[in-house]
């Protein structure tokens, strides 16, 4: 009956060693994933942003640029 037990306690033993190594893991997966979030989040979104903000104000420049040298062809020609 000892032996019995101490089989039983034995597998209890190993089946919660298996599940906190389980839970390591799923620790170590969740911590790394919350890095990459937070370097979207405060690194490369804020980047993608001022850079999609610049190329706009760039483009709205040269349409500004391209319809006064149009005007001034105009006027020359006019």
């Amino acid at each position: 009956e000892a032996a019995s037990a101490y089989e039983d306690l034995v597998e209890a033993i190993i089946e919660s060693a298996e599940i906190e190594t389980t839970m390591k893991k799923l620790l170590d997966e969740i911590e790394s994933t919350k890095r990459r979030v937070n370097a979207l989040e405060f690194k490369v979104i804020p980047e993608l942003t001022e850079a999609r903000d610049f190329i706009k104000m760039r483009r709205d420049e040269m349409e500004r640029e391209e319809l006064f040298r149009l005007k001034k062809i105009k006027a020359r020609n006019t």
